[in-house]
């Protein structure tokens, strides 16, 4: 006969377990976030207590922020309470753009508008390269909805190292469960508070409303976001919302039930953003966490256009990583970068660890090749008349 306190002992492990199976939304976090700031105590939020942690980060960040952009008087103690690594302070002769990685961190320098072009087209294509079970990743904020839509994903997480894209998305997803029955995808995005939104141009602001769906995507987009949020509204029922918060390079991809893991980088894997050290941390830890047998497919997108390179990463039975590439196109630097790179070719972190010689050997990802964002349309020519044939004809 059991007794009383291990009766209770059994209870304590059920009442968890069903906790635990039946969370709506969970939210972990790596130990290199943990370390970045205060109020990240733990590894692993859910349900509810990852909305409390939103709300004290946002009423923290916007101290910081506010601070950054010298709205505000700086405090130092103020800063050393939200993080003990993090330096917010600028140089004398900064602009109010530099120092992007901390603010970035602390929620202040928000990516909330995506420069992926095509990216309907490429999640179809991924599923076709990849039909079986896979998890799959994906950052930033109207790719995660694209995806939903069009890949068939065994878990699907939202992999950001901002908070406040994250606190998007669990807000959006809130929104989506409780909705009434009436309620459109725009009504319902517009309920999300935005703030400290990036530009280059301007200042960032405390807040900024959502227009529509440009405020997500570009012009060139504008219909496959309305399509995928329109889709996830109208869903019955919502899967559970995974969150992770973290840099790629700080984030263990093994697969869980499936054979393989996909991540989809968008340009988080540029020189800009992932340094080489950040970049071979990133592939220490597939060499290493990574089991026999299971693999990883991590899909790169050149920033503002449509090209991708799909790298494949798995562990043989010796414990080698082998590395290789399913397809690539031609990546090329954006207009919106400096004059000296603009639509110039260039490899990436992952093309470095092969021989350069076999990338002329790899097939395109899109045989008959994407669209060019860079160049103007060209007028058509006005088909000039042969007065020799005008006769004939008479």
């Amino acid at each position: 006969m059991l007794s009383f306190a291990r009766i209770l002992t059994v209870l304590s492990v059920m009442s968890f377990l069903a906790v635990a199976c039946g969370s709506k939304a969970v939210l972990r976090v790596t130990p290199e976030h943990q370390d970045y700031l205060r109020d990240l105590s733990s590894d692993v939020y859910r349900n509810g207590a990852i909305g409390k942690l939103f709300t004290t980060l946002e009423s923290k960040g916007d101290e910081i922020c506010n601070m950054i952009f010298e709205n505000s008087d700086y405090n130092d103690e103020l800063a050393k309470n939200f993080s003990a690594t993090l330096n917010f302070r600028k140089l004398p002769k900064q602009k109010w753009y530099n120092n992007v990685l901390p603010s970035l961190i602390a929620g202040c320098f928000n990516f909330f508008k995506m420069n992926d072009r095509g990216i309907p087209g490429i999640f179809r294509l991924l599923e076709s390269m990849y039909p079986g079970s896979k998890d799959c990743y994906t950052v930033g904020f109207a790719q995660y909805y694209m995806m939903y839509q069009e890949m068939q994903c065994d878990h699907l997480v939202a992999i950001d190292a901002d908070w406040r894209i994250l606190k998007a998305h669990y807000d959006f997803h809130e929104s989506v469960r409780t909705k009434p029955a009436d309620a459109d995808a725009l009504t319902l995005l517009r309920g999300i508070e935005l703030g400290w939104v990036a530009h280059f141009d301007v200042m960032p602001q405390r807040r900024e409303n959502v227009e529509n769906e440009v405020t997500f995507c570009m012009e060139t987009e504008r219909t496959h976001c309305q399509r995928s949020f329109d889709y996830f509204t109208g869903l019955g029922d919502i899967r559970k919302t995974e969150l992770r918060l973290g840099f790629i390079h700080d984030t263990q991809f093994a697969p869980r039930s499936a054979d393989m893991s996909l991540i989809f980088t968008s340009n988080a894997l540029d020189w800009e953003y992932t340094s080489r050290a950040q970049f071979e941390k990133l592939y220490r830890s597939m060499h290493e966490y990574l089991p026999r047998g299971k693999k990883v497919a991590i899909v790169y997108q050149s920033g503002d256009s449509e090209d991708i390179a799909v790298y494949e990463l798995e562990k043989a039975e010796n414990d080698q990583l082998n590395v290789s590439i399913r397809c690539r196109d031609i990546l090329r630097w954006s207009d919106r970068y400096i004059k000296a790179i603009r639509g110039k070719g260039y490899d990436t972190w992952f093309d470095e660890l092969l021989d350069r010689r076999s990338l002329k050997a790899v097939p395109r990802c899109h045989v008959g090749g994407t669209r060019s964002y860079r160049e103007k349309p060209k007028k058509e020519k006005a088909e000039k008349k042969d007065p020799k044939k005008e006769d004939r004809k008479t």
